[in-house]
């Protein structure tokens, strides 16, 4: 049997292993959570440098607003019906080329997609603009 002392020494060592590993844990977290928020904003202000492997052409098109027949044609990746739920990752596996050149043909595309439509881009002032409300005499 174990004396108290070592007891009480092993539980205080096993105890402060655990908070390292929560510490740790926690440390991680934190990292992710920002890791996400930067990828949502990149994402939420249209920068191609927020795609990624396991994104559809479907879903890019979405996020993107261009279509889907623009991207599918410039990957040569086949027909849209049948690739709607394939990963950029498969089409590259597909066409034996590495992801990063098939993303890479992605965000160009999207680019020379907005430069061609650039018109359709800038945006529009909406009918109701901040007008002045008309007071009623007599009335502040």
């Amino acid at each position: 049997m174990l004396n108290e002392r070592t007891k009480l020494s092993l539980l205080c060592f096993l105890l402060l292993l655990m908070l390292g590993i929560l510490a740790f844990a926690a440390f991680n977290a934190f990292q992710s959570v920002q890791s996400f928020q930067q990828q949502y904003n990149a994402i939420k202000t249209g920068d191609v440098k927020a795609i990624r492997p396991w994104m559809t052409i479907h879903a890019i098109s979405h996020i993107y607003h261009v279509p889907e027949d623009y991207l599918y044609r410039s990957v040569r990746a086949g027909s849209p019906g049948i690739l709607r739920d394939v990963t950029l990752y498969e089409i590259a596996n597909r066409k034996r080329q590495p992801v990063g050149q098939v993303i890479r043909t992605i965000q160009h595309t999207i680019l020379a997609y907005r430069k061609e439509h650039s018109h359709s881009f800038t945006p529009t002032p909406s009918q109701h603009t901040y007008k002045k409300k008309h007071l009623m005499p007599g009335r502040t």
